[in-house]
């Protein structure tokens, strides 16, 4: 079954992370608000994260960082989002700024697949508000919060 949307080197084209640091393979839904992605890209024994072979409940929330990263770079490619130039459809950069009420549930590092959603809840010109949440092979949260992105004047 094909349920993606696009591809690893779709993803990849979107955000500014270069290969291995591009964590998700696949985006499997997307709309004006939110976006779903895909990965067993955390399985690879060399994934540049992973420290002694482990990957960290922290590391997910970069996971999450990079689906927001990627639900901007599809805005700004359907010509829904602000851009650098009224005609370009590259995403504005934008900054991580801070990360609130993360919650950790159990994480085992080798779950087969890691699916994310991230959801927009706020956006202006300067910044955007966002609701993250990723889960397991068996649909179990294994991390959620609230992710700030600033983006810099022109």
């Amino acid at each position: 079954m094909n349920d993606m949307l696009f591809d690893f080197d779709t993803v990849h084209r979107l955000i500014p992370h270069s290969d291995k640091m591009c964590l998700w393979e696949a985006v499997t839904a997307f709309d004006d608000d939110s976006v779903q992605c895909r990965t067993t890209r955390h399985l690879d024994p060399n994934h540049p994260l992973k420290r002694d072979g482990r990957l960290s409940k922290l590391h997910l929330i970069e996971f999450g960082a990079q689906t927001i990263a990627i639900h901007g770079g599809l805005k700004a490619q359907a010509g829904a989002e602000n851009t650098a130039s009224p005609s370009s459809k590259t995403p504005r950069p934008g900054y991580l700024a801070s990360v609130k009420n993360i919650t950790f549930g159990d994480f085992d590092p080798q779950t087969t697949v890691l699916t994310g959603q991230a959801t927009q809840l706020m956006a202006d010109d300067a910044s955007k508000l966002y609701q993250f949440e990723l889960q397991d092979q068996n649909g179990q949260t294994v991390c959620s919060g609230r992710a700030l992105v600033i983006h810099p004047e022109d």
